[in-house]
């Protein structure tokens, strides 16, 4: 019971509030008495910035009203939404923790906030996040630059916003895809001047790749969309996080003579041909044909028919079909005698090695 409440439906101490007289008050029994009820009651300063637990007691005058005992009076939030969404679940006579946010001592009057104080500590955990960690995301809108994204941590929602180029694992054939989606992204970094989070998808489904590969099957089919050509082949996104190219020889032949037809979008089934392993990101080999090539079964020491494709600073790459490519280093050419080759010449070699790991034939002239 606070001392207002002990005060009023008293008589004896209501006269008190009605005698004028501060020296009738001093001789009286009852002004004793309620001294020493002030001094029997401990009152306690409330301070800005302070995180106290206070009881909810409800709603009064479009304001949620908390209690502390040794309060003078007590503490009152707002009645908006970023506010309430924090009580759905809180009853009255319920103990919340609630951050005080500005005292006027002259006027009694303590302002709180529940939505600071759960968001302060939401940006405190962010923070302390350990490299490599995801955090929800809700994708809101897009504009040309990007996307306005919620952060969904902790039960709270903060602001983040998502520039276009790293919104995918490849640049999306249609922005508007992922408006209203939720999936995982990582945070590059906070910016304290606009108060809002980067994210980067890109970065989240980078992080997936390696589990993935370890799961690709040969001779399963897959279905994938397209995001590029060339005039060699195709460029497969599937399984959310992999990349992949079906070199033009390895297309439906429905389509081999139509690359340029096949726009970034389209579906796609293939199946896995080859995996590469020798960079940070595999190198995915795709195919739309089951059959071999010269790639599966070429041995050292074989001699095959090749056309020179280009000449580089290091050696002359050749031709050996309409996928596979072998090297004749600059230090074989010195072996035959010869520095320089015609592109489109057409040679003889022999393979002196295979390097599987990293799909290199390197090759002399036969």
């Amino acid at each position: 019971m606070n001392m207002t409440q002990t005060v009023i439906g008293n008589p004896e101490l209501e006269f008190l509030f009605e005698d004028t007289s501060f020296k009738a008050r001093q001789k009286s029994e009852v002004y004793k008495q309620l001294s020493k009820l002030y001094e029997s009651v401990k009152m306690l300063i409330p301070t800005q910035g302070d995180i106290v637990s206070a009881e909810y007691t409800g709603i009064s005058a479009n304001q949620l009203v908390f209690s502390v005992p040794g309060y003078k009076d007590d503490i009152r939030i707002e009645d908006r939404t970023s506010e309430s969404k924090y009580l759905k679940n809180v009853n009255t006579g319920d103990f919340v923790d609630v951050l005080i946010i500005n005292v006027d001592n002259n006027n009694f009057f303590i302002k709180g906030s529940i939505a600071e104080l759960y968001e302060s500590r939401a940006h405190q955990n962010l923070k302390s996040l350990e490299e490599g960690a995801s955090v929800t995301a809700h994708i809101k809108s897009i504009n040309p630059a990007g996307y306005d994204v919620e952060i969904l941590h902790g039960g709270v929602t903060l602001s983040a916003f998502m520039p276009n180029t790293i919104a995918g694992i490849n640049k999306l054939y249609d922005p508007n895809s992922i408006v209203g989606q939720t999936f995982e992204v990582m945070i590059e970094s906070y910016s304290e001047q606009e108060g809002t989070y980067i994210v980067s998808r890109r970065k989240y489904l980078q992080s997936l790749i390696p589990d993935v590969v370890k799961s690709l099957e040969y001779k399963v089919p897959y279905d994938g969309h397209v995001t590029g050509t060339t005039p060699f082949g195709v460029f497969v996104e599937f399984n959310e996080c992999l990349t992949g190219m079906i070199h033009k020889a390895n297309i439906n032949p429905d389509w081999a003579d139509r690359i340029s037809e096949i726009k970034p979008g389209f579906e796609i089934t293939f199946y896995i041909k080859e995996i590469i392993k020798d960079r940070n990101i595999p190198k995915l080999i795709l195919t739309q044909v089951l059959r071999e090539s010269l790639w599966d079964n070429i041995k050292n020491g074989q001699v095959i028919e090749s056309t020179v494709k280009d000449i580089k600073p290091f050696g002359t790459l050749v031709n050996l079909d309409e996928e596979t490519v072998g090297l004749i280093h600059n230090s074989e050419m010195e072996k035959i005698g010869r520095m320089k080759f015609e592109s489109g010449q057409n040679l003889k070699v022999r393979v002196l090695s295979v390097d599987r790991t990293s799909r290199k034939i390197f090759l002399t002239v036969v």
